[in-house]
């Protein structure tokens, strides 16, 4: 199972913070890191109510290059979110491992098209999208290296709203594609079931398992919800690792 640590908007707009979370996330384990690259433009119109928060967080694009110029050092693999075509020319420009496609984005056929020739991974986020839309984006991309990632979204997901059994569903439905699969896991950070959650999800053979990610959850900044503190994310990729020997073949 590969762990990806999940930095999302942990760095509340500086580049410096979003380099050390990217170091302890290796350091603590993970086999890759991921950022969302986006820009307000792309995201919101200007009357939106939070497209000040966003136009404050996000990086410009001499800053993404550096950046990601400088995570390549730390021998983990990067991941993108793009929400839309600037934001894809940037993390082909820094030959980053793969990118990712948000639920919301699923129909969104324009950006779909940039993808069509794209060879590296592709990560479909299926948490908030319909079998229909799940299916579509499948056929539309026609790419042997896509990973549909279920996980409901919500900060923090109630353990009820997990739905864990979906993933079996999207393994029975989805049969006839060469699909590999992976959990996004949005549990409270403070809870052991944090922990608990995820390590269900590999019984259920799993590829992939997103975690979220910061350096100080105590300061209950953007995105700590689901986080885990680098002590915390070490102990998490111990767990994976040692449970996973337990499944066999």
């Amino acid at each position: 199972v590969e762990i990806i640590a999940e930095i999302a908007n942990a760095h509340l707009g500086s580049p410096k913070r979003a380099l050390k979370i990217a170091e302890e996330a290796c350091i603590a384990g993970a086999d890759a890191i991921k950022f969302q690259i986006y820009f307000a433009d792309e995201l919101l119109t200007h009357n939106h109510k939070r497209y000040e928060h966003f136009l404050k967080q996000s990086f410009n694009e001499m800053q993404w290059n550096s950046l990601l110029k400088k995570v390549k050092k730390f021998n983990c693999k990067v991941y993108c979110d793009i929400f839309g075509d600037k934001a894809f020319k940037i993390a082909k420009k820094n030959s980053v491992d793969g990118v990712k496609i948000h639920s919301s984005d699923l129909g969104n056929f324009f950006l779909l098209e940039k993808l069509r020739k794209y060879k590296k991974k592709i990560f479909l986020s299926c948490g908030g999208s319909t079998i229909q839309e799940i299916s579509d984006a499948i056929k539309f991309l026609k790419n042997q290296n896509l990973v549909l990632l279920h996980g409901f979204q919500s900060y923090p997901t109630e353990l009820k709203d997990n739905n864990l059994s979906r993933i079996i569903f999207f393994k029975k439905i989805f049969k006839n594609f060469e699909l590999k699969y992976g959990f996004q896991d949005h549990t409270d950070g403070g809870s052991e079931y944090s922990y608990l959650v995820p390590l269900i999800s590999v019984g259920m053979g799993i590829d992939f398992i997103e975690k979220h990610i910061t350096i100080n959850r105590e300061r209950k900044k953007t995105d700590y919800y689901s986080s885990l503190n680098p002590i915390q994310f070490k102990k998490f990729t111990n767990l994976i690792r040692e449970c996973s020997k337990s499944i066999g073949e």
